[in-house]
């Protein structure tokens, strides 16, 4: 997926447009950041289109909040921060109970099993055990999904994750292990078992 750099407002003027983030052109962050932001959104909305809509709404977001980057830490977790917290208040405003697949097939978002060398039986017991859990995760609150998404699937910092999404870090830790063990159990007592 790919964002074309934004069309910057014309009532802004010259030097407006040359904002830095981290020293750096913004233009050159959102190059850097898309593919990643792009494939948290679409993990959490599951909709390539609501995906690539907000992934905009955050670059415009972000752009007209530049003043407040305070240049601590890194630009892309706070870009990540701003997308997170539209899609949360997206899931809100349209009640969604929906999750993230497993994996969005974007590039460097996690370790994707090989299929490739399995037999048609084996990528259909894949795609089951998946579909199940994705199944059972939906099922979650939406703070609970993203926080799972963020630390499980993205492999996101606890302290990234709760300025993301407003919360503490105890909170965020807590959670993720609450969301875990519900998993777990109801793994259980469905009897599901490795195929």
């Amino acid at each position: 997926m790919r964002v074309s750099v934004m069309e910057q407002p014309e009532e802004m003027g010259g030097a407006e447009r040359g904002h830095l983030l981290a020293g750096e052109p913004f233009e050159l962050w959102v190059r850097r950041s898309q593919d990643t932001l792009y494939a948290t959104l679409l993990r959490i909305l599951r909709d390539e289109s609501e995906a690539e809509d907000l992934l905009q709404d955050t670059y415009l977001r972000a752009y007209s909040r530049l003043r407040s980057f305070r240049g601590e830490g890194d630009p892309v977790g706070w870009l990540r921060r701003i997308a997170v917290r539209l899609a949360l208040n997206r899931i809100r405003a349209k009640k969604l109970r929906r999750w993230l697949p497993l994996s969005s097939g974007g590039e460097g978002e996690g370790p994707e099993p090989s299929t490739e060398d399995l037999l048609p039986d084996a990528v259909a017991a894949l795609a089951q055990q998946r579909a199940r859990l994705e199944e059972l995760i939906e099922k979650l609150p939406a703070k609970a999904r993203v926080a799972f998404s963020l630390r499980v699937l993205d492999d996101r910092p606890y302290d990234e994750i709760a300025e993301a999404i407003g919360s503490s870090e105890a909170t965020v830790r807590s959670l993720i292990s609450r969301s875990r063990r519900r998993l777990e159990s109801e793994i259980q007592i469905r009897g599901w078992k490795d195929e």
